[in-house]
Order: C-alpha cells, then sequence, then structure tokens
C-alpha cells in the first residue's frame, strides 16, 4: 500500500468543485422550498379567495345572517369536539408520563430508548402536537354537524307523542340525532385516547412488551381499567338512545316498535345497557384487587348477550310468536303506524265523499260546456319543442321548460301554459370571454299561450307577457356569472325598444381592485382584472339558477326541481317550493318515491315532509324572499328561531303573487302515493280489503305498451317493514296534472292537481276508476286535499280507455293514418272532465314530424262509457260522440263557429233525427261504415272522417229508438 505522502497533490479544481456542488445542492433546496411556498400560497390564496367571495355573495343578497350563523355554529363545533378531545388526550398523557418508571428495565425495546434519547426534553411539546393533531382530525366530523347543533339548541315541540315512551316528537326530530352523534363520537374519542395511552405507557416502560405476554405496572393497569370503564359508560348510555331509534325500526309488517321489537329487542337492549354498566363496575373493581378475569370474561358475555339478545332473541320471538299470529299480535302498533304516517305526510286531513256516477244527456253538456271550455289541450311536457322553435325569437334564447298557471281572460280565469325565454350560452353566436359573460347576460321576457285553446294550423295561440323589465338575469336553467354596467354593451330583449344599462341593485360591486382579484382567483379567470371594460360601477351576478341561489341561503331546506315564472309588477319572479323533511318521525312509513324524477329535489330517503317554504326570486337582480306558509310545521319554526331575520310570514306577500302559488306536483305524489295504501283504517290495513292503487298511466304513443316500466329516482326501494304484504308492478302511474277542475257538484272551477286510483292488483288487472283526488291551489282553499270515492258499479279507468282508443275499429285506423308518413303520433293528459253526475275522459292528440322535434295539435279524443270519437275540435269530438251537440266551445282559435241548437229541456234524452226504424238506421249506418273504409284505404282522411261521423249519429238514433222502445 502507497504512503499517503507518496500520492500526487489534489488537484487545485477540486475544492472549487466541491463548492461549486454545495452551492447547487443548497440552490436547489432553496428552489425547492420556494415552489412548496408558492403552491402553499396559491393554495390557500384560492381558499381565502373562495371564503371572501363567498361572503361577498351573502352580503349581496343581504343574508350575511346565514354566512356568520352557518360559520359560527361550525366554529363552535370544532371548538367544543376538538377542545374537548384536546383536553382529554392532554390530561390522560400526562397522567401516563406521571405514571412512568423512573428507570427502563433490562427487557426495554431498543426503540422505547431511542424515542426518549430524541424526544426526551421535548416530551410535552410531543404530547400537545399528538393531542391537538388528533383533536382537529376528530373535530372536523362534527362540523358537518352543525343542522343538527341547530336543530338541537332550537328544538320546538310538535305536541305529539309516540305510542311507545310517551316522548314529544319533537325529540326524535331535533334533538336525537345531536345526541346520537355526541355519544358515537365520544365512544370513538375515548377508544382513540386509550390507545394513545397504552402507547404511551408501551413508549414510558409502564408497559413492557415480552413473550409470552406483555407486563403491565399496577399503576398502568389502573388507568387502563378506568378508560375501559369509561367506554362501558358510554356504551351504556349509547344502548339507552338506541331506545328511541326503534321507533323507526323495520323489523316487522310496518315500520315502527312493532310486537318483536317492544316485547323482545327493547328489553334486550335495556339488559345490555345494564350489562356496560356491570362491566364498568367491574372495571373500577380491579383498582382494589387486581384481577381482571372478572371484567375481560364479563366483557365477552356481553359481546355474546349482544349477539343474542340483540339478533337472535327478537328473531325467533317474530318467527315463533308473532307470525304465527300476526294480526293480533301486531293490530296496536299497525294502528301507531298509520295514525304517524297519515300525519308526518300530511294526508291526515284528507277529506273523503262519495260520489256516484250516472249518465250525461245531450242537455248537460249544451247547458254546462264550461267544464269543455276548460280542458287542456297544451301538453306542457309535449309542447316545449313547439314553444321553442316558434317563440325563443333568436339564437342564445331557448324555452327550457312550460309550467301552468292561470290569468284571467276574455272575463274568466283560464288556464295558461308559460314559458320563460332563458339564456342559453351554448347557442349564443359570440362565444369569446365577453360574449359569454358581458354581451349576453339575459333571457327575455315570458310566452304564454291559453292551454285550452289552438289556432286552426295547430299551434298554440301565442301572447307576450306585458313586461317593464323582461331581462331575465337570473332563471330556471341559467349557467355561469355575468358582468353588468361594463364598458361592453349587452346584447338587448327584441321586445325592448328603449335599451337603458343595468340599474338593478344584484350582484357584487367590482368597486376594487382586491374584489376583482378574489374572484379571478376563485373563478380560475385572469379576465376578471385583465379587462378593461370592468369599471368600478360594474356588478357581477353569479349563482343565477334559481334553485342554487335558494339552497345557498337556506342549506337545511329541501327545494322542488321545477321553479315556476310570475309576472309581477311589470318584471318576474320565480318561485320554488321549499321543504322540511326528516327520517325520523316515530312510527311513520318511509315515503315512496318510485315515482318522482331523477332530478327531484327530495332525493333522500324521510318520512315526514312539508311544504312549509315558497321562496320567491326576482328574476333582474336576484333578491330573495322565503314567506313561511305552514306556520303548524315545528321543523320551519325551529329554523325561523335558529336564522329569525331569514323568513318572511305569508300575510306579507303580495295578493297578486299569491293568486298564482301552485300545489307541488312533488309533493302530490308522494301524498297521493301513500294515500292510496293508508286510506285504510287500522283495522283493515292487515286484511287490506279496500287497497288502492294510483291508477296506470295511458301510453304516450300508439306503439307504446299502456304499462310503460317506471323510471324514478335510483334509491326507490320500499320500505323493508312492508315487504311482507304485496306491492303492485312497477308499472309507471298516472302523472298529476293542473287543471282547472269543475268538481261533482262544485259551483265553479279551482285550480287544483288531479290524480286517480284503481283497485289494488299485483299485475295490474284491475283498472277501473275506484277514486280520484285533488288538492286546491286557489288562495282561499289553498292545500285542501278531496278524495272522490266511486259508489256503485266502478267505471273505467284512464288504462282501460286508452286501451280502448287504440283498439276502436273506427278510431284506430285514424291514428294509425296520423301515425305513418315520417311522423309520430303523441298523446297529451288524459282528462277527466266531470259532467252532471257523468264523466268525459278526454285526450288531446299531437302530431310530430320525425326530421324535427316539434309537435303541433292535431286532433282531440274524447271517451264516455266505452265509446270513443276522434275529432278536429273538442266539439267536434263532442258531437260525433254525442249526437245533436252543436253548443260552440272555441278550443280552435279563428275557426268557423259552430251554429248553436235550440236549448234541450234539461233531463232529455238524445232524440233521433231521423224518423225511421232502428234496423233501417243501422242498416243505414253500416253502409256508411263501408264507404268510409273505402275511403280510408284511398288515402282521403276527410271524406273517412265525415262517412263515420254521419254513420255513428244513426248507430246513436237507433240506439236510442231502442232504448224508447224497451222503456215504452
Amino acid at each position: 500500500m502507497r504512503n499517503p505522502s507518496d500520492l500526487p497533490p489534489r488537484s487545485s479544481s477540486g475544492p472549487s468543485r466541491a463548492s461549486g456542488s454545495r452551492i447547487g445542492d443548497k440552490g436547489r433546496i432553496a428552489l425547492i422550498v420556494v415552489a412548496v411556498v408558492i403552491v402553499g400560497l396559491a393554495l390557500s390564496g384560492r381558499f381565502l379567495a373562495g371564503f371572501y367571495t363567498d361572503y361577498l355573495w351573502h352580503q349581496s343578497v343581504g343574508r350575511t345572517d346565514v354566512f356568520w350563523g352557518v360559520l359560527v355554529s361550525k366554529l363552535e363545533l370544532l371548538g367544543l369536539f376538538g377542545g374537548t378531545f384536546i383536553l382529554l388526550a392532554i390530561l390522560n398523557l400526562v397522567i401516563a408520563d406521571r405514571l412512568a418508571p423512573t428507570s427502563f428495565s433490562a427487557n426495554t425495546h431498543p426503540l422505547v430508548e431511542r424515542f426518549h434519547e430524541f424526544f426526551g426534553h421535548r416530551m410535552r411539546t410531543f404530547r400537545i402536537v399528538v393531542a391537538v393533531l388528533f383533536g382537529l382530525l376528530f373535530a372536523a366530523p362534527a362540523m358537518g354537524e352543525w343542522q343538527n347543533w341547530l336543530m338541537f339548541r332550537n328544538s320546538k315541540s310538535f305536541g305529539i307523542v309516540d305510542g311507545q315512551f310517551q316522548t314529544d316528537v319533537g325529540f326524535y326530530l331535533f334533538r336525537l340525532p345531536f345526541l346520537t352523534f355526541l355519544i358515537d363520537w365520544l365512544f370513538i374519542a375515548v377508544l382513540i385516547i386509550t390507545l394513545l395511552v397504552v402507547a404511551t405507557h408501551v413508549l414510558n416502560g409502564g408497559i413492557v412488551v415480552q413473550p409470552p405476554r406483555p407486563k403491565l405496572r399496577n399503576s398502568t393497569k389502573a388507568h387502563v381499567a378506568i378508560l375501559l370503564a369509561i367506554l362501558a359508560l358510554v356504551k351504556a348510555g349509547d344502548y339507552w338512545l338506541q331506545r328511541y331509534e326503534l321507533t323507526t325500526a323495520d323489523r316487522s309488517i310496518v315500520r315502527g316498535a312493532t310486537y318483536s321489537v317492544a316485547k323482545a329487542q327493547l328489553p334486550a337492549t335495556v339488559l345490555l345497557a345494564l350489562i356496560a354498566v356491570l362491566v364498568a363496575v367491574l372495571f373500577l373493581s380491579t383498582l382494589k384487587t387486581g384481577k381482571w378475569q372478572v371484567p375481560i370474561t364479563a366483557s365477552a358475555l356481553w359481546l355474546v348477550i349482544a349477539l343474542v339478545g340483540g339478533v337472535i332473541y327478537p328473531a325467533v320471538v317474530q318467527a315463533l310468536v308473532v307470525n304465527p299470529n300476526q294480526q293480533t299480535k301486531e293490530a296496536p302498533y299497525i294502528a301507531r303506524n298509520v295514525v304517524a304516517t297519515r300525519h308526518a305526510l300530511g294526508i291526515d286531513n284528507v277529506q273523503q265523499k262519495d260520489i256516484s256516477l250516472g249518465t250525461i244527456t245531450t242537455a248537460d253538456l249544451s247547458a254546462d260546456v264550461e267544464p269543455l271550455r276548460d280542458v287542456r289541450l297544451l301538453n306542457p311536457v309535449t309542447m316545449t319543442e313547439r314553444f321553442r322553435a316558434d317563440e325563443g325569437t333568436r339564437s342564445g334564447l331557448t324555452i327550457n321548460d312550460l309550467d301552468i298557471d292561470r290569468f284571467e281572460i276574455d272575463g274568466r280565469v283560464q288556464q295558461v301554459v308559460i314559458g320563460a325565454r332563458e339564456l342559453a350560452l351554448g347557442k349564443i353566436a359570440n362565444k369569446s370571454w365577453q360574449g359569454k359573460h358581458l354581451i349576453s347576460t339575459h333571457g327575455c321576457g315570458l310566452v304564454y299561450a291559453p292551454a285550452g285553446q289552438v289556432e286552426t294550423n295547430g299551434r298554440p295561440n301565442y301572447q307576450e307577457a306585458d313586461l317593464d323589465k323582461p331581462q331575465l338575469y337570473f332563471s330556471d336553467f341559467i349557467e355561469g356569472y355575468a358582468v353588468v354596467n361594463t364598458a361592453v354593451p349587452e346584447q338587448t330583449c327584441p321586445t325592448v325598444t328603449d335599451p337603458k344599462p343595468y340599474d338593478g341593485t344584484g350582484g357584487v360591486q367590482l368597486n376594487s381592485f382586491f374584489k376583482r382579484l378574489a374572484f379571478a382567483f376563485d373563478y380560475l379567470d385572469y379576465n376578471m382584472v385583465g379587462s378593461s371594460a370592468i369599471n368600478d360601477e360594474s356588478r357581477l351576478l353569479s349563482i343565477r339558477r334559481v334553485q342554487d341561489r335558494v339552497q345557498k341561503v337556506a342549506p337545511f331546506l329541501k327545494f322542488d326541481r321545477d321553479p315556476y315564472p310570475v309576472a309581477l309588477d311589470g318584471g318576474v319572479v320565480w318561485i320554488v317550493d321549499g321543504y322540511t323533511t326528516s327520517d325520523r318521525y316515530p312510527y311513520a312509513q318511509g315515503a315512496d318515491r318510485a315515482q318522482l324524477d331523477v332530478t327531484s329535489g327530495l332525493d333522500e330517503p324521510f318520512n315526514y315532509i312539508r311544504n312549509s317554504v315558497k321562496a320567491v326570486v326576482n328574476a333582474y337582480d336576484g333578491s330573495m324572499t322565503l314567506y313561511i306558509v305552514d306556520t303548524s310545521d315545528p321543523a320551519i319554526l325551529v329554523w325561523q328561531s335558529a336564522f329569525p331575520d331569514l323568513f318572511a310570514p305569508i300575510t306579507s306577500m303580495p295578493a297578486e303573487l299569491r293568486d298564482h302559488l301552485r300545489y307541488p306536483e312533488e309533493l302530490f305524489l308522494v301524498q297521493t302515493a301513500a294515500y292510496a295504501k293508508y286510506q285504510l283504517s287500522a283495522e283493515k290495513f292487515f286484511d287490506r280489503d279496500g287497497l288502492w292503487s294510483v291508477a296506470q298511466a295511458p301510453a304516450q304513443r300508439p306503439q307504446t305498451s299502456s304499462l310503460p316500466v317506471a323510471t324514478g329516482t335510483a334509491d326507490t326501494q320500499p320500505d323493508t317493514a312492508l315487504a311482507e304484504f304485496a306491492t303492485e308492478s312497477g308499472s309507471a302511474r298516472y302523472v298529476p296534472y293542473y287543471s282547472m277542475f269543475h268538481a261533482p257538484g262544485a259551483d265553479k272551477a279551482t285550480f287544483e292537481l288531479f290524480r286517480p286510483f284503481v283497485p289494488f292488483s299485483l299485475d295490474d288487472q284491475r283498472r277501473e276508476l275506484q277514486a280520484f283526488m285533488t288538492v286546491s291551489s286557489d288562495p282561499e282553499t289553498y292545500g285542501q286535499m278531496i278524495s272522490y270515492v266511486v259508489q256503485g258499479d266502478l267505471p273505467d279507468g284512464p288504462g282501460t280507455v286508452a286501451a280502448n282508443v287504440l283498439s276502436d275499429s273506427i278510431v284506430s285506423p285514424q291514428i294509425t293514418l296520423l301515425n305513418s308518413n315520417d311522423s309520430q303520433v303523441i298523446f297529451g293528459d288524459m282528462q277527466m272532465v266531470p259532467i252532471a253526475s257523468g264523466i268525459l275522459w278526454v285526450r288531446p292528440l299531437y302530431v310530430q314530424p320525425e326530421s324535427v322535434a316539434q309537435p303541433s295539435y292535431r286532433k282531440v279524443l274524447v271517451s264516455y262509457q266505452g265509446r270513443v270519437a276522434l275529432g278536429d275540435s273538442l266539439g267536434d269530438a263532442v258531437a260525433k260522440l254525442v249526437p245533436g251537440f252543436k253548443t260552440p266551445i272555441g278550443d280552435v282559435v279563428g275557426a268557423t263557429p259552430e251554429t248553436p241548437v235550440d236549448p234541450v229541456d234539461p233531463g232529455t234524452p238524445i232524440e233521433p233525427s231521423v224518423d225511421a226504424t232502428p234496423t233501417q238506421l243501422l242498416q243505414e249506418a253500416d253502409v256508411l261504415f263501408a264507404e268510409a273504409d273505402e275511403a280510408l284505404a284511398a288515402g282521403s282522411l276527410a271524406e273517412y272522417e265525415t262517412k263515420t261521423k254521419q254513420a255513428r249519429e244513426k248507430v246513436a238514433q237507433a240506439l236510442q229508438l231502442l232504448e224508447a222502445e224497451a222503456n215504452g
């Protein structure tokens, strides 16, 4: 080996390279640090910007009370739960350190020694850091409980007690959710603290891990025993609260604490609570005895008893005691379920009326044509594309949805179909940043048409709403944000002849660079600070979809998916229905949501619901008012107590606005589905005698089955509690429709929602009309629900009527002809029209070209007692069905008015117009039917209809003569 002195000297460049290397390493480290700092600042900057812009938005709508109220509630929970965990953790870790041995034993693991060598004098800091980190980790979920926390603090009473514990329902809805979370959180927190304490004792030498088993000091055992005793006591409290949770159990024939729950599971839960207390005492006894065998054995037995008593024993009681005698055993619990469900779903005040259906004479029709004039010929869903094509007016405007309202037109209140021309950013011509945010900023006005009228070309009789401010900066389907009052002119509405700058107070005024910078950070949009078009007078309008807007100021409510526009004071407002819901109402059955749309706001399970709020959003400035319309709802009173300035009384709503309120269709869907079952008395509920189903939905197209499969929300399975009861098929059910309804025996029409029922059947074979329900939207009778129950022989329901149309030998060929030649037939609503003591079924028919989805009204179907007629107008169809009827209805605007006939004496049957025998009349009708078939084969639809009309008149006259001979 060479001597180091013999080695050549180092090159002078060596140290410089090493130094350069060191400098390079420091530079890279510095760059990494700078990059981390920049990323951290960017992320925190985005967070702070979002927080600030959120505050600015709440300030712009005058709802800083909600912003600070929610934030303070979350901070309270963070402090309460986080502080509790930190204090308990630090206390126990300090105790663990105080109980630590003064020196390590020979068996101490080397890692323990290294831990103390490293932390040594930093042990106090280490304890605090660990406690704070775990405290924040466990407090974060608690912040999400701010709604339960506010309900707990502002709890109200229902004045109704449950049948099992005689406890007010308000406890279950408002207090129990937070108490349940608190006890669950406390159990996990104590469990984690126990594990931290054990780890601390291991690191301190109080627990020495060695084979065959760890060695524990007596002081360590005592500390752990106390914590385990606390865990057992917390679990005992959990068992005590679980008793109340059993009132919504799904263990038997209905929901609630039924026989097996009340007689088996409830006592078992109480027993488990007592066992938990006993186990706690046994753990504490080890402080004196030092023996752990007894508490450990008791804990193992506790687990066994929890399995046997909590699961197996109730199942055995259900199988051996309840099921063989279910009717008698479950009777009192079924009664509780019926009463609770009716109240929780708001169907306990349904007024029931028995009706008997008779015949309708020609005189009845001629003397009272108002029900026919109020028939809705325009279906909102079907006619949306027609409105969009005819009244979109220009690129960038569209009609996304049609709603139903009522206006006074020509001296009488008529139902109208109304649509808003909303902004569609995807269809604007200028798609630049300025085009999307500064130029195309709003929709334009409302267009409507009388629902009972069409023009001769089959299109609606369009009318433009007279508005001073037609601009719709806020609407149902609008997207993105807009900046108004900029140097770039906005695109004006076609109806505005003298455009003016935006003069509303909506949005956030961008009168500082800091505000613009905050929004630029929040949106990640440099244009907010780079655009010279934005000045101090500019205002940023954001969250412009009305549902999102009201949800942000009232996140504790559910909101309807279908806002509707109303013209008010020269502008437009949107009305959104708000609901209070809960799934904790004791004994109440869960709501059937199968018929709700997938976009429904009622997207979570519930068994209690009230439509307590009508939220009104101004379409021009975005201002909002939330009116309480149901002060009997304790749930909304809870939130009113939490946010006293958020709500306004319904008495302060303008009268002209109250005239346009609608009872929500989503709520009616849920209520009618429940009423079909819960119209039964508690005594008949088990036997299911007299059970109803919502009527089957008629087919919408000729080639479609009359029983299409329902497409509801994804999570729509019925309660498992009802699994023992048979349920109807999953076919689609009759969709309610709004109508100026002429109720049997009523003097005038009221604006109602309508839905029919049929007798229950597993395979949908029962389609007779058993009953129908209406709910009023008129201000004087708003929310009044009436169930009309048919007595005697049941007539055909809507499903059968629809099937008869498709099988009628005269009408079916005409529909087939219309449903060809590159066009499709679409049916409108199957509407029931009570007249005198009978009912007509009326259904409009639309034809849509296959090349473009723009249907037009073409004909109308009328059915009465199994007979069907198809006409160009409603008057024409009724005249075909009832010869001699010629009273003008006026459903086709611009058509030649029909010549009225002399009024017929009330009650007289239709007289034949030809002096001939029944045989002669039938022979003449047969010839006319043959000629009609020849005309149809030749493609002459007009001649076919004329011949068919003449033939049917002769058949009707022959039948009247035969009836007269039989009675004479």
